[in-house]
């Protein structure tokens, strides 16, 4: 029988559940499909994708995150280009990557052996660099304008997050569209610049939206192109209507939301806050590129399919 090894992220800050009783029942699932399975706790911003870089040159077979997207992000970081693969036990407030492969957000152990008994896919990254951070992957977007500036006002607020989660999102979401304006942007994609005034720059990856919508629905995370969707708008009206038309699914019908494929983005103009996998990490101007096939996942059978273009690999 072929042993996989494997090392499970821990994030004890994240989730409003009973986190030991989640990682035991975790490990304990692996272990009975024979996987040697070991843990560690992170203290600090960081620690994940140092973890996950040991991991990777000691060769596991993967590694997990146990957490929510932004503890999955830092994991995947770590082991980029490496032969090493990622997966999710989602314990945090937004499980965005959790609910593109179909896993269970309450049944811990259940999310371990379907990923345990998938397969595994190499995925396109997104890389975004701007003012006030270094270069970062992300997996799913990396957003410029209202969706940061809220997820900016939650971070500063982090007992919140975690006592009332996604409520606490939409609290400060909507005293944040109540206020928020469209800034004058150009978003230049591939060499062609487009001049508008947005809400939102929304460079993705994949295709589930805040875990409400699939914006752009036809994202594919292996394609080797990042699709741009720039929300026009000025003010709380404009908000509104694009929020109750998104969740309608009215998105390729409107000619005030724009989309765009390529794979070198850049966003400059007005200053506004970014966000890379729903973690804020500075201001514009920002560069993003893709990075091709640059990140092995653990792909359970219950996935989004419309993600993926290739064959499973092994």
């Amino acid at each position: 029988m072929l042993i996989m090894r494997a090392l499970i992220i821990h994030n004890p800050s994240s989730g409003m559940n009973n986190h030991r009783a989640a990682l035991d029942a975790a490990m304990e699932a692996l272990r009975a499909l024979a996987w040697q399975v070991d843990a560690r706790e992170t203290q600090g911003g960081g620690d994940a994708t140092r973890f996950a870089r040991q991991a990777a040159e000691e060769k596991l077979d993967a590694v997990f995150a146990l957490g929510g997207d932004g503890t999955l992000n830092e994991v995947a970081n770590g082991v980029l280009n490496t032969q090493t693969a990622i997966g999710v036990l989602p314990l945090g407030t937004a499980n965005v990557w959790a609910l593109e492969m179909g896993l269970p957000l309450d049944d811990l152990a259940r999310a371990a052996r379907l990923q345990a008994q998938g397969g595994v896919r190499r995925i396109d990254v997104g890389v975004a660099q701007g003012n006030g951070f270094a270069p970062r992957a992300f997996l799913l977007s990396c957003g410029a304008g209202l969706d940061a500036a809220v997820i900016r006002q939650v971070e500063q607020d982090r007992d919140n997050k975690r006592r009332f989660g996604k409520l606490f999102f939409l609290a400060i979401g909507f005293r944040e569209a109540l206020q928020y304006r469209g800034r004058r942007v150009q978003v230049k994609v591939d060499g062609i610049t487009y001049r508008r005034r947005v809400l939102l720059a929304l460079t993705s990856n994949a295709q589930l939206y805040g875990a409400m919508v699939r914006l752009p629905p036809m994202a594919q995370i292996d394609d080797g192109l990042l699709d741009v969707t720039l929300l026009h708008g000025d003010n709380v009206f404009n908000t509104l209507w694009h929020f109750v038309r998104l969740g309608a699914g009215f998105f390729e019908r409107e000619a005030d939301i724009e989309h765009h494929r390529g794979r070198a983005i850049e966003i400059r103009g007005d200053i506004v806050p970014v966000h890379v996998d729903a973690e804020p990490v500075g201001t514009t101007p920002v560069q993003i590129r893709i990075k091709p096939r640059a990140l092995r996942v653990l792909v359970p059978e219950t996935a989004n399919r419309n993600l993926f273009k290739s064959v499973i690999v092994r």
